[in-house]
């Protein structure tokens, strides 16, 4: 009888163990479960590479826009090093306190110690935490750059309202000139594209200056850099035009760079003239001429596009540019 408790006794601790010894291996197996790679997976063997590109604002040297360019990664980390000031931008502050950011591109650095090579570090890391470091010595400058002002539909490829018209025109008609599908052979980055793209017309019945009540304007307000007491800045307009061979001598497109913005046209027809541009070849509507004018800036950058018709036959005008005397 003493045996036979026995055996039980010894059945029972068997039977416990084998228990413990089965949920050990269940609790290993789910707590590696996570750990171990997938059957046939593939380690991620390419690390994350770190590049970056910087852009100096054309209005002040301090300020530094940086690009991120990295590669196989998600997570980022700026060092702008000593000398940096974060900046805030409609509310956002694209750095640190301690002159870092974790934002993919930062915009509106402030390098407020002035001139001088600056460290810029750039870590870029992947969903692993694997990183990669680029390192650029940042120039900081105070060399002047002219605005390159961007021309509202300067192809004529779309209509023109509100790109090139007067919200505003007393005694004078705010409807821009027509479109035109007799535009340059050219588009606007000068390539041929093997057949006419859109233009602008002035068309014989409202480019007649005794006519005034109804002739059509195009007008367009932009922005350049300021001629200062201590800088001279110089810009180019630019323009294609063609004229019907038909049209009496004389007849013209008129091209100028108004002294200002205007909110009525009846200004700026009165308003100073920084240059005029008067293009008068009679070749035919479809043989279109090139055209470029300097002129100086003004004192508040402010200037305005003005163009005018005066024919007697279909006059056409594209791809109008302005930019930076190179």
């Amino acid at each position: 009888m003493k045996q036979q408790k026995l055996n039980a006794l010894k059945n029972t601790m068997c039977l416990v163990l084998a228990l413990l010894v089965i949920t050990f291996v269940v609790s290993c197996e789910e707590a590696f479960e996570f750990d171990l790679p997938d059957t046939g997976s593939i380690p991620d063997l390419t690390l994350p590479e770190a590049n970056f590109s910087y852009t100096p604002n054309p209005e002040n040297f301090r300020i530094v826009s940086f690009t991120n360019e990295s590669n196989e990664s998600t997570k980022y980390l700026w060092d702008f090093g000593e000398g940096v000031v974060c900046e805030e931008e409609n509310g956002v502050i694209v750095c640190g306190t301690e002159s870092t950011s974790t934002d993919k591109d930062v915009a509106f650095v402030r390098f407020d110690a002035g001139e001088g090579d600056y460290e810029v570090t750039l870590t870029a890391l992947d969903a692993n935490d694997a990183s990669g470091t680029n390192t650029q010595i940042v120039e900081i400058r105070d060399v002047f750059v002219p605005i390159n002002p961007i021309i509202e539909n300067g192809d004529m490829e779309t209509g023109f309202t509100p790109s090139w018209n007067m919200e505003k025109f007393t005694d004078g008609k705010t409807t821009p000139p027509n479109t035109s599908s007799d535009g340059s052979f050219l588009d606007y980055d000068g390539v041929d594209t093997g057949s006419k793209t859109k233009g602008m017309k002035f068309a014989a019945g409202t480019s007649n200056p005794a006519d005034p009540g109804n002739r059509r304007y195009a007008y367009q307000p932009i922005r350049v850099s300021e001629t200062t007491a201590d800088r001279t800045v110089k810009y180019i307009v630019e323009y294609e035009y063609a004229i019907k061979v038909a049209a009496a001598p004389g007849s013209n497109i008129t091209v100028q760079i108004l002294d200002g913005h205007f909110d009525d046209g009846k200004d700026a027809l009165a308003a100073n003239v920084l240059t005029t541009s008067v293009a008068d070849e009679l070749l035919g509507k479809g043989v279109f001429t090139t055209v470029k004018k300097e002129f100086t800036s003004n004192a508040s950058g402010l200037i305005s596009i003005w163009i005018s018709g005066e024919t007697t036959q279909d006059a056409y005008i594209d791809n109008v540019k302005v930019y930076p005397k190179p």
